[in-house]
């Protein structure tokens, strides 16, 4: 009873894990439907989902992607990998290529956030996510993680990467009409051509994206071009469009963020302009301000100096300037530089790849060997089986033969030969018909088939039964055995065995069960005493060569 409630039990939990699973999945897939026209609606059914009731390795992974798309669409960041990390690591070995891709690009962002030291393994997520790609065709991705590939290459002061991957991010923008990601990876090239100390056409690029944001009316995207521009203007010393782009912040209004920055800027175009006091008064208020970078206050101190005549005090804070700029620099280089440590991960990446696809391949071989030996073992037991029946069959029909023999032989030879061997024949007969009742069990046929084949060995070497044959075929049928032996006394006892069997008027089938061969070879052992028989100039040789040739 105990056993039962367990299986009870068991097939209850498995029923309710199926059913748990696939509640799950419904409301994953509504969420992931809404993801991105009603990111709160999918948040708020994601919540409801009880991912410890998840079983199946499949759906949690596409929890856990789902959950991590719907949280980047409510611009909800995390610098924490709980949720995307056992995600990257099952889809990473998974042939699901686009849900692959949509994973390693969550976990990448994730990765991105926690700072330089991940900035590395985020990069090679992307490459993963990228090559995932080759088998689908979501262009936006495409387009996301090469933007994404840009800002962490410029994290890592390789700009010239990061300038390739925004012009494919940019491409892939402009095919699908995608205006303001293709406008912000505009702002972002503007950014890293600055870097790269190519002005006109960062220039250029940054005026395209505050085209954008102007006819967008994005007020948070004019701020951060503007910011840039004045980096621009004042890296050129072109005091004129400094002074345009700090008005445009009062034109769109558009001095939502970077007070400090700003401020700083135009302490610098005050200085310009003669300015100093009120130069000063604004990098007091910059210093005060909630997001004051000090790098800026410390250059745009030395340059209102600069432009003011206090040479003393331009020099000591263009030291402080130079000293920050180093500290920055040294600190860049301490750390290990960003494409050999993506080098070094995706070769360990790689490594544990080509480790997994072996492991795999091992397992595929010996599942087929498996596999083969079960066929080579069922068919072994298929054909041993056919053979049993065969033999049965063989068993069957050479019964009724030798049945038949004794209707047909000299009375008083077949009352001789049917008390010789009556109990055995009846012996195998019945062992036959039960054999062929289907309603034994296959142990109990098995056991019904080794007595047939002890009955027949016993007929074989039963050799007081066999000199009673033998007389008794010399005693009906005029001595055909002792005219044998007489002429070819140099027979095999096989071969007298045949000759006797063939006297006493059984079939080759009969005389092949009783001396284990086959009809084919009783044949020919008959043929060749013959031929011996023909060589012999006895007048008994025609009746000998005629007994053996009866059937």
């Amino acid at each position: 009873m105990r056993g039962y409630c367990s299986i009870v039990a068991c097939f209850m939990l498995l029923v309710g894990c199926q059913v748990t699973d696939k509640q799950a999945v419904a409301l994953i897939d509504r969420a992931e439907q809404l993801c991105s026209e009603m990111p709160d609606s999918a948040l708020s059914i994601m919540q409801s989902v009880n991912a410890d009731l998840i079983r199946d390795d499949l759906n949690r992974a596409r929890y856990r992607l789902v959950y991590s798309e719907v949280l980047y669409h409510n611009y909800i960041d995390s610098d924490c990998d709980t949720l995307t990390r056992p995600m990257a690591e099952y889809y990473m070995d998974s042939g699901r290529h686009a849900e692959r891709a949509r994973a390693l690009y969550q976990h990448a962002l994730v990765l991105q956030r926690q700072g330089q030291d991940f900035l590395a393994e985020a990069m090679v997520m992307l490459l993963e996510a990228e090559r995932s790609l080759e088998h689908s065709d979501d262009m936006r991705l495409r387009g996301l993680i090469n933007r994404t590939k840009g800002d962490i290459y410029g994290d890592g002061c390789l700009f010239v990467n990061a300038l390739a991957s925004y012009e494919v991010a940019k491409e892939c923008f402009d095919a699908l009409g995608l205006e303001y990601h293709s406008a912000s990876v505009v702002y972002d090239m503007g950014g890293t051509l600055i870097q790269l100390r190519e002005f006109e056409r960062a220039e250029q690029m940054l005026l395209e994206a505050l085209d954008y944001g102007v006819a967008a009316d994005n007020r948070n995207f004019i701020c951060a071009v503007l910011h840039e521009l004045l980096d621009l203007s004042i890296y050129l010393d072109d005091y004129a469009k400094c002074r345009a782009y700090l008005e445009a912040f009062v034109t769109y209004d558009a001095m939502l963020y970077g007070q400090s920055h700003k401020l700083a800027m135009e302490a610098m175009l005050l200085s310009h302009e003669g300015d100093k006091q009120e130069a000063l008064r604004l990098l007091d208020s910059a210093a005060a301000a909630e997001d004051v970078e000090w790098a800026d206050l410390e250059y745009a101190r030395y340059i209102v100096y600069r432009n003011s005549g206090d040479a003393a005090q331009a020099l000591r804070w263009q030291e402080m300037s130079k000293r920050a700029q180093d500290k920055l620099m040294i600190e860049v280089l301490e750390q290990p530089v960003l494409n050999v440590q993506i080098d070094m991960l995706r070769s360990s990446l790689e490594a544990k790849q080509r480790e997994g696809e072996l492991v795999r391949q091992r397992n595929m071989i010996i599942y087929m060997v498996i596999a083969i030996v079960a066929l080579v073992v069922a068919y072994l037991v298929w054909r041993y089986l056919r053979r049993k029946n065969e033999a049965i069959a063989n068993y069957v029909d050479t019964i009724s033969e030798l049945k038949h023999t004794l209707d047909t032989l000299p009375r008083q030879m077949a009352t001789s030969i049917n008390s010789l061997y009556r109990d055995r024949f009846s012996e195998l007969n019945e062992l036959c018909d039960i054999y062929y009742d289907h309603n034994g069990s296959s142990r109990h046929k098995n056991m019904v088939f080794n007595k047939l084949n002890d009955t027949i060995d016993a007929i074989k070497s039963d050799s007081s039964r066999l000199l009673q044959l033998e007389k008794a075929v010399d005693e009906y049928r005029g001595g055909l055995m002792s005219s044998l032996r007489r002429l070819l006394p140099k027979l095999s006892e096989r071969d007298y065995r045949v000759a006797l069997y063939s006297f006493a008027g059984f079939s080759n089938r009969a005389i092949a069960l009783f001396i284990d061969s086959d009809p084919v070879a009783v044949s020919k052992i008959k043929y060749n005493i013959k031929h011996k028989m023909r060589n012999t100039e006895a007048k008994e040789t025609e009746m000998l060569i005629a007994a053996l040739s009866e059937k």
